[in-house]
């Protein structure tokens, strides 16, 4: 079968690698659609470690089931799936307190030396597996993964109806925060970011209220949007020190930020405004079992405007020139996304 394989730091390649067979209680699946992470990029440049040369990347997939292994139960060949990317034991500390995706025997696809499915085939357990709706084209269903960090991110807010949240950074997990927020049927919502392209496609989406803080007061739209109150909640999905200070600096007192962007390992923030403020943070890693199983639910039931992300669908063969691309000059791409339609 066909594979882009990692060799090393800026080298992907296609390449003839041996085909897949599915073990007891694995499926093998025709991957249809899978997108390009960030991390993935990252990867490619070499620059986190999580990718281990040779290996094959790619963990936001959707296939249709070409063949079962042994043992598979709730499958047949046909079947239309997501795949919650995460083989875990089930038996673990972390996996008995159902908390799967922090499993300390787990294997991420995609991930460190764990082929993915930048590929033409995969196999994967059939626990991980999720039935997706014959409406749901498969690309959409290849933004089950990132939905479901956003989701997680979005939920750790909790009751948010009528309230006023502000979004900071319009990437895939902001802009799929945005329709989870969207969702709960806030009192009003303000996105920033520093992308026109991108927070269009947040008013699209259901912003009321959109700042590009290099052309206009941070702080002084803020507190216009919310009359002087600053908001309720404050969702942070870039990672920055900048990005970073501009969600906690929009908080009204005693409200909370959320944190789901996981790009520089160390940053300042004024803690005499947090402690005096009496502002909360709260930190959100990746998604459990059932926050997969809940988005597949939600975007089989057509509850969540996606569609918007997806700014480019690609062949197998294009994904190394995609990725450099995103690497030196993503421009206006949000959601790249390898096809294979027959």
């Amino acid at each position: 079968m066909k594979a882009v394989v990692y060799e090393g730091p800026g080298i992907l390649q296609l390449q003839e690698v041996a085909d897949v067979s599915p073990q007891p209680k694995e499926v093998k699946i025709k991957i249809r659609a899978c997108g390009i992470c960030g991390s993935d990029v990252h990867g490619y440049l070499g620059l986190t470690g999580r990718r281990i040369a040779p290996m094959i990347m790619g963990h936001e997939f959707a296939g249709e089931v070409v063949q079962l292994g042994t043992d598979v139960k709730h499958l047949k060949e046909g079947d239309r799936v997501a795949v919650y990317p995460v083989d875990f034991c089930g038996e673990c500390e972390m996996c008995q307190k159902g908390d799967v995706h922090l499993c300390l025997n787990k294997r991420a696809f995609g991930v460190l030396d764990v082929d993915g499915a930048f590929a033409e085939y995969i196999c994967v357990p059939e626990k991980s597996c999720f039935k997706v709706s014959e409406e749901v084209p498969y690309e959409i269903g290849s933004l089950m993964e990132p939905l479901a960090v956003s989701y997680r991110g979005v939920g750790h807010a909790g009751d948010i109806e009528g309230k006023s949240v502000l979004l900071v950074g319009t990437g895939t997990i902001g802009l799929l925060a945005l329709a989870c927020v969207k969702m709960k049927n806030p009192g009003q919502i303000m996105v920033s970011d520093l992308s026109d392209h991108r927070l269009e496609i947040a008013k699209q989406m259901g912003a009321d209220f959109v700042i590009n803080p290099s052309k206009e007061d941070f702080k002084e739209a803020i507190q216009h949007y919310t009359q002087g109150h600053g908001v309720d909640v404050a969702i942070e999905a870039v990672g920055l020190e900048t990005t970073v200070q501009q969600a906690m600096s929009a908080l009204g007192f005693g409200k909370t930020a959320i944190w789901i962007g996981n790009n520089k390992p160390v940053i300042q923030i004024n803690m005499q405004e947090v402690v005096t403020r009496e502002l909360r943070v709260h930190g959100s890693f990746l998604y459990g079992y059932q926050e997969f199983e809940t988005v597949v639910d939600l975007l089989n039931g057509n509850q969540l405007n996606v569609k918007p992300l997806i700014s480019k669908t690609i062949a197998l063969e294009e994904i190394p020139a995609y990725c450099e691309k995103l690497a030196k000059n993503p421009g206006d791409f949000i959601k790249v996304v390898y096809v294979n339609p027959s």
